[in-house]
């Protein structure tokens, strides 16, 4: 099997999530919405034996960066995406886009004709203007965060009922679709993409409703695939199309994907025959003053990290297992070099099947840390994160300048196992529950401390979490599913208090007293 990797690449300031496989003329990818370059895992597969294979996140989606400015157009998607062409040193290349995808696709080979070698679209959208008046607002809601979870169920309804009408909300007869409905998997899938982008989701759609002016179609100039398949709502837009070019071809597929497929092997390899294999130019990671996103290849898999270059200190800061990974909006950066990793299993770096033991994740993080000893290392732990400080210690050594605590999670055996019994369920069940027993949990471990029985002597004396912070968790939890728990039974062992007391390097507590359990973290510190 070809490995597929991931990387990020610095385009005018704005960090961009691509993939990337394979050798030989390159083959650009772009995907759907709301979902990201993890969908064309298997379409990598199937061509890199023959292409050299790109998939990038398009701005807002994935793990790429938005762009500012609302609302977007099509061609802003397509502007964006050609910036990341340029960056990454293509000269030419086929593009292959799928729904508003395709419409970037499009796009790109109408405004570079001398440099696109071909298009295949996977259902060209042919909006019509009183479609794009009537889709708009209806069919894309604000996804905002409610503090009681509902946006949730809404969510998990939501990507069902798309299997059973275009659009979603018309219930009529008319608008039935006669395809398979979700499944429990798929239904988790779909929900997940949304998840990753949050109220995100509808700049891609709604640039695609929006565009209805499809004279792009009409010149474009190099050989061209416009495929509408069998089960696709778009189908009905396959007649829409008219007075084009003879290098442009409007295909019918009533067998699905696989036989599209199948279609384009003999295809490509006549229209590509001729073209240049990409050779990637060499680069070197310069350090920078300036936030980078890299992916960096560790013992628990791809792990995204954020870094910056400095002096005094290098400063490695780990958010809380199970939470929303640290940016570098919320660090007081001042003068020091940092390095903030997506913990194994979170954010960018929750595509790795393996174990989220303390010791592989402990292994994972050295092997982020830059060879490089000139500046000596400082530990910064949030929450539950201080589990993993001795054991990075000892692997460390005298690297270790300094540990920062903020207010460590401190349990003893009972509490530990109360915590753990009563984690949120990872069951998938049909009307979509787990999400809702996920935000229910998260939400009240902020108003009761979570290793205590529900009681009156639980309960905390904050303000209630911020819906947007409670959101931002649960996503985390929903990607981490059963790991939960075996990450937190690794990071709040009741010897953790002894272990931390008996660090060789000094040690400094961070807290508050309604975030300091009995006060232990105050005890530990002095």
């Amino acid at each position: 099997m070809t490995q597929i990797q991931r990387r990020f690449l610095s385009v005018n300031g704005r960090q961009v999530h691509y993939r990337v496989a394979g050798s030989g003329p390159a083959l650009v990818l772009i995907h759907q919405s709301p979902q990201n370059s993890r969908m064309w895992a298997a379409m990598m597969q199937r061509y890199a034996d023959r292409y050299t294979v790109i998939a990038p996140d398009t701005p807002g989606f994935g793990y790429s960066d938005a762009l500012p400015g609302n609302p977007m157009t099509i061609a802003d998607f397509g502007a964006a995406t050609l910036q990341f062409i340029d960056a990454l040193g293509l000269q030419r290349f086929a593009v292959f886009g799928m729904h508003t995808g395709g419409l970037i696709a499009t796009w790109l080979a109408w405004a570079e004709p001398a440099r696109v070698a071909a298009l295949v679209v996977d259902g060209y959208a042919a909006f019509t203007p009183e479609e794009s008046a009537l889709y708009g607002d209806a069919y894309l809601p604000p996804f905002v965060a409610q503090w009681d979870g509902s946006h949730l169920r809404w969510l998990w309804s939501r990507m069902r009922e798309q299997k059973y009408y275009f659009p979603w909300y018309d219930g009529r007869a008319e608008a039935a679709m006669a395809i398979a409905p979700q499944t429990t998997d798929s239904s988790r899938e779909t929900v997940m993409d949304v998840l990753d982008v949050g109220d995100t989701y509808r700049a891609g759609y709604a640039a695609a409703f929006r565009h209805n002016d499809h004279f792009w179609v009409q010149q474009l100039q190099m050989p061209s695939w416009l495929v509408y398949r069998h089960g696709d709502p778009l189908l009905a837009h396959m007649p829409r199309l008219h007075d084009l070019p003879a290098n442009v071809t409007v295909v019918e597929e009533p067998d699905g994907i696989p036989a599209m497929h199948d279609s384009m092997d003999g295809w490509l390899a006549q229209v590509l025959a001729n073209e240049p294999a990409f050779v990637e130019a060499a680069t070197s990671v310069a350090a920078s003053a300036n936030w980078q996103r890299r992916i960096i290849a560790t013992a628990a898999g791809d792990m995204a990290v954020w870094e910056r270059a400095g002096q005094g200190a290098l400063r490695l800061c780990l958010h809380a297992p199970g939470t929303r990974p640290l940016s570098p909006q919320q660090i007081d950066a001042g003068d020091s070099a940092w390095l903030l990793p997506d913990l194994p299993g979170h954010g960018a770096s929750c595509e790795s099947d393996s174990p989220l033991d303390a010791a592989t994740l402990v292994a994972a993080l050295r092997d982020a840390i830059p060879a490089d000893k000139a500046l000596p290392l400082v530990i910064e732990a949030h929450g539950a994160a201080a589990g993993y400080v001795p054991a990075l210690v000892d692997a460390l050594g005298t690297r270790v300048a300094e540990v920062v605590l903020h207010s460590p999670w401190l349990l003893n055996a009972e509490e530990q196992a109360l915590l753990l019994q009563n984690l949120p369920t990872t069951v998938i069940d049909r009307a979509g529950g787990y999400l809702c027993d996920a935000w229910q949990w998260e939400r009240e471990r902020h108003l009761l401390w979570p290793w205590l029985p529900p009681s009156a002597a639980a309960r905390r004396r904050v303000d209630a979490p911020a819906p947007a912070l409670v959101h931002a968790n649960v996503v985390e939890l929903l990607r981490l599913g059963a790991r939960l728990h075996g990450l937190l039974r690794a990071v709040t062992t009741p010897d953790l208090s002894a272990r931390l007391r008996a660090l060789p390097v000094p040690l400094r507590v961070v807290t508050d007293t309604e975030s300091d359990y009995q006060g232990r973290a105050a005890a530990l510190s002095a």
